[in-house]
């Protein structure tokens, strides 16, 4: 891992990350617009967090660029409940606004889709997730299995729609793998 290290911040960069952008560098394309649209909503995602953190005097101490996209250390903020909260939904709203701008402007379908898909699955109630983490501020507990599995089961109904069309569904493969690893 390469972190290079300004005025108390750190910037961490993982080997991962330098493997997804060759291999994104290497693909042209469609693919290569895709996965660099995606990218470009994690990115807009983590500067919402990072605003909002900033605009509140909290300030950030790392970022970490991994084969995931960006990531902002996942432990307390150390700030009130309002705070947090602004802090966590900051990052789903700037994908969903910029959905919406996007959409409204006549911009590209596939910018709206991805901040969107984006937005909406980081408001997900599993706990590493934004949606989670809101949760668990707001009520004081994590969301219910109950209340994850409506949560899951549109996502599990499109995976095997696709699937049955001929398609397979990388994202929602990719989705339902974290989405068990963030349950143990």
């Amino acid at each position: 891992m390469l972190e290079l290290r300004f005025r108390g911040f750190s910037v961490r960069v993982t080997f991962a990350f330098f493997a997804v952008v060759g291999l994104t560098a290497s693909l042209g394309g469609a693919v290569q617009t895709q996965l660099l649209t995606v990218l470009l909503c994690s990115l807009m995602h983590e500067l919402g967090h990072i605003l909002a953190m900033c605009l509140l005097g909290i300030p950030p101490a790392s970022v970490t660029f991994y084969a995931g996209g960006i990531m902002l250390p996942g432990s307390s903020l150390n700030c009130s409940r309002l705070k947090t909260c602004a802090v966590l939904a900051a990052g789903p709203a700037v994908n969903l606004c910029a959905s919406a701008v996007s959409l409204l402007s006549g911009g590209s379908g596939m910018f709206a889709a991805a901040g969107l898909m984006l937005g909406l699955f980081n408001l997900l109630p599993f706990r590493s997730f934004d949606g989670g983490r809101l949760c668990l501020e707001l009520t004081g507990s994590e969301p219910s299995a109950a209340v994850q599995l409506v949560c899951v089961l549109p996502l599990a109904a499109a995976a095997v729609y696709s699937c049955l069309c001929g398609k397979v569904p990388v994202s929602l493969i990719v989705t339902a793998m974290l989405i068990v690893a963030d349950s143990f």
